[in-house]
């Protein structure tokens, strides 16, 4: 009896396909359709892992022809592998949400890259799986060992002191230059009206001759 690997090691699950395949590209040993083929001399193919783990374990036989054949002696199936290649399949996470649809030979680069990947939420104590997608927002919103910012009181009582100094610095600093404002605006009226006394005065000066001149 052929030796059945688990499902991780078996082809791709027929029902994962757009389209119904035909049963010559199903394994022979895991019965579902081959996944990176290979042949024995007599061109009977089979799933890489599956034949490979089946001249391990069993007689290094063909399992159908009954030939001798060991591992080195496999051959890549080229033909099956590229027409597998082109048939539409749906995601490994196919089961967690993942609605793609893709050709065979790009699954194994989307399933790297879906969002529906399954990882462990990385807070302490919280050992929750949850979609790849989804894991800044559970880390970070949901999940109820998220890591809460701690609040330093004393910090915030002097950030608070330095801000309420800065505010009377930047009033006092105001006042300052309004009081400098307001100096040079009354040194310029003393001015003017130092300017206006000595001409009344002169005037005042100069009526007296005249008067005194009119009186000799």
């Amino acid at each position: 009896m052929a030796y059945r690997p688990n499902d991780y090691e078996c082809g791709y699950d027929e029902s994962r396909f757009k389209n119904a395949v035909d049963e010559n590209f199903r394994c022979a040993i895991c019965l579902n359709v081959m996944k990176d083929a290979r042949m024995c001399h007599n061109q009977h193919s089979f799933c890489r892992k599956c034949i490979e783990e089946h001249l391990r374990v069993n007689a290094q036989r063909c399992p159908q022809c009954q030939d001798n054949l060991t591992v080195a002696a496999l051959l890549p199936s080229r033909v099956i592998n590229n027409l597998i290649s082109k048939f539409k399949v749906s995601c490994d996470y196919a089961i967690r949400g993942c609605k793609e649809c893709i050709n065979v030979e790009d699954l194994e680069r989307h399933v790297e890259n879906c969002g529906f990947a399954p990882v462990l939420c990385s807070n302490e104590r919280c050992d929750k799986e949850i979609n790849k997608r989804d894991k800044i927002k559970h880390e970070t919103e949901l999940c109820k060992y998220r890591k809460i910012p701690s609040h330093d009181f004393a910090e915030i009582k002097e950030m608070f002191q330095q801000s309420s100094k800065d505010q009377v610095k930047m009033s006092i600093d105001k006042l300052n230059v309004k009081m400098e404002q307001v100096k040079a605006e009354i040194d310029k009226k003393l001015v003017d009206v130092c300017g206006l006394s000595t001409k009344i005065h002169k005037e005042m000066m100069e009526s007296k001759g005249e008067i005194r001149n009119i009186q000799q």
